[in-house]
């Protein structure tokens, strides 16, 4: 049940990105960055588990940037790692 909530919520926001791109934050993003675990406990605690997996495969973090507008937050996924920064990562598995 918790799968089919997320790629919900992906298609939801996948089709609102167009929208989005429009209009004008109301404040700066937010960068959410998540420490390095085992594999495994992706599936426990990240939104995209499958990209948490890659990431922390590849000694990154898994991470969030969320940029804020007035209909609601919007998140793009991604690995950090110092100091490059926030990696924006396909969402594709």
């Amino acid at each position: 049940m918790k799968r089919i909530w997320i790629i919900f919520l992906l298609c939801t926001f996948g089709s609102v990105t167009d929208h989005m791109a429009k209009e004008e934050e109301i404040s700066k993003p937010l960068l959410r960055v998540w420490p390095a675990f085992r594999p495994e406990e992706c599936e426990d605690w990240a939104i995209l588990p499958y990209l948490c997996k890659r990431c922390i495969l590849q000694g990154k973090q898994y991470a969030q940037k969320i940029f804020f507008y007035e209909s609601g937050p919007y998140r793009l996924h991604g690995c950090y790692l110092e100091p490059e920064g926030f990696i924006l990562e396909e969402e594709e598995k």
